[in-house]
C-alpha cells in the first residue's frame, strides 16, 4: 500500500482511496500469459493518468475545513515504475493495484474513514469493468491470472454494502469504468468477485449517504482519448473545481455529491439525449466534499430552437460587466458562465434573416439550460 498526507490528529478528516489501473498482464498484449477469457479486454492508457490527475487534486487543492484531508491511499498500475511527490514533500513510488495490495489497502481506508462518524471517505476507480446487468466488476491488475476470470475483481455493491460498517457517515463512490454486459458472468452463479473487505450485513440500514456515481449507464462502455485524463474524470475534476457546488450554510460554495453529479451529467452530455452519470443511493441533500476557494460558474448550454439558423448566428453572453462571443459554430453551445445575472443573445448575418430575442436569467450552480427562440 501506498499513503499520502497521513494526519492521526483527532477530529473528523477526509479520508480518500485512489486506484488506476492500465497495466493488465493477463488480458490482450499484456507482459504475462494471456487469459483465454479475456474478453477482447486490453492495456488502457488513460486510466493511470486519470488517477495521477485525481491525486494530484486531491493532494494540492482538495479543501474540506470540516472534514480535513487527513490521508490518501492510491494504487497505480501502469508499464514502469509509478512515483509521485506529494506537496509536504514526500516521495514514494506508487504501489501496484494488484489485488494482494487493494485489500491491505482498502482495509488501511476503512480503519481510518472508521475512526469518527463525521469523516468523509472518498473512493475512486478508473480502470477495466464489466457488467452482468445488475452488478458492476472493476478489475484489478492480476485479472485473468486465475483460470476464474472475476477473482481478481472488486464487486462494487459488495464494497458499499462492507464500506457500511464503517463509522464515517459520509461516503462517496466514484466508479469511472465500463459496466458492458458480460454474457459469461450473467451464466455464472458462482463468481467469486468480492469486497476486500470483511462481508458487509445486507440487513444492516446505513444512516449515513454512500452514492456511487457512475461513468456509464449499465451495459454501456465508459470513454477516454489514449495517454489522457478520461471523459468522466475530466468532467468530475471541471466540476469540483468550478460549478458543481451548494451553499450548505449560505455563506460558502462547497462541492456535494448531488451537485457533482448534475454537474458531470451536464460536462458529458453529447446531446443525443441519453442521460450522464448515472447514480445509486443519492438521498438527502448532500454534504461537504470541498469549498471552493473563489466564486462559481455555471455551466451553461445555449440552443437555438430552430437548428437551420445556426451557420448565420453570432451567440454571446454577457456578465460581470463582460461579453463573451462563442468561438465557433458548436451547438448547443457549452460553456461556463459566472453565477449571477447573466444575458445571452444572438444576432444573425446577413441582418433580418433571422430574429431572436436575448433572455435574461440569474445562473445559479452547477448547470443551466439556455434556449433562444428564433424568428
Amino acid at each position: 500500500m501506498t499513503a499520502f498526507r497521513l494526519n492521526d490528529t483527532p477530529g473528523p478528516g477526509t479520508h480518500v482511496f485512489l486506484i488506476g489501473v492500465g497495466a493488465y498482464p493477463h488480458l490482450k498484449d499484456g507482459s504475462g500469459r494471456l487469459n483465454p477469457r479475456h474478453r477482447d479486454l486490453g492495456q488502457l492508457t488513460s486510466s493511470p493518468v486519470s488517477a495521477m490527475a485525481m491525486l494530484e487534486w486531491v493532494d494540492r487543492s482538495l479543501n474540506n475545513p470540516e472534514a480535513p484531508l487527513k490521508s490518501i491511499e492510491v494504487l497505480i498500475s501502469q508499464p514502469g515504475v509509478t512515483a509521485y511527490t506529494d506537496t509536504e514533500g514526500l516521495t514514494q513510488e506508487i504501489d501496484s493495484a494488484t489485488w494482494e495490495n487493494f485489500e491491505v489497502a482498502a482495509q488501511a481506508w476503512f480503519d481510518r474513514a472508521n475512526t469518527d462518524p463525521e469523516n468523509v471517505a472518498l473512493f475512486y476507480f478508473c480502470g477495466h469493468g464489466i457488467g452482468d446487468g445488475v452488478n458492476t466488476y472493476l478489475l484489478m491488475q492480476d485479472s485473468g491470472a486465475s483460470h476464474d476470470f472475476l477473482r481478481h475483481a472488486l464487486h462494487v455493491s459488495a464494497f458499499r454494502v462492507a464500506m457500511g460498517a464503517c463509522r464515517a457517515q459520509k461516503q462517496l463512490f466514484l466508479v469511472d469504468a465500463c459496466r458492458t454486459l458480460d454474457l459469461a458472468t450473467v451464466l455464472n452463479p458462482h463468481n467469486s468477485a468480492q469486497s476486500g473487505l470483511v462481508p458487509g450485513d445486507v440487513m444492516q440500514v446505513f444512516d449515513g449517504s454512500n452514492p456511487v456515481l457512475h461513468s456509464a449507464r449499465q451495459g454501456e462502455v465508459a470513454f477516454g482519448m489514449p495517454g489522457e485524463v478520461s471523459y468522466f474524470t475530466n468532467a468530475l475534476l471541471l466540476g469540483v473545481t468550478r460549478c458543481a457546488v451548494f451553499k450548505p450554510y449560505g455563506n460558502h460554495w462547497a462541492v456535494s455529491p448531488q451537485e457533482l453529479q448534475k454537474a458531470i451529467a451536464a460536462l458529458m452530455d453529447d446531446f443525443s439525449g441519453r442521460p450522464q452519470c448515472p447514480a445509486d443511493g443519492i438521498v438527502g441533500v448532500g454534504f461537504q466534499l470541498h469549498v471552493l476557494a473563489g466564486p462559481p460558474e455555471v455551466v451553461v448550454h445555449v440552443t437555438l430552437d430552430n437548428g437551420e439558423a445556426n451557420p448565420f448566428a453570432e451567440i454571446s453572453y454577457t456578465a460581470l460587466g463582460a461579453t463573451v462571443v462563442r468561438p465557433d459554430k458548436s451547438h448547443p453551445w457549452r460553456t461556463f458562465v459566472p453565477s449571477g445575472p447573466c444575458s445571452v443573445q444572438a444576432s444573425f448575418e446577413p441582418m433580418g434573416a433571422f430574429t431572436a430575442a436575448p433572455v435574461d436569467t440569474y445562473l445559479v450552480p452547477p448547470f443551466q439550460n439556455i434556449l433562444l427562440e428564433v424568428q
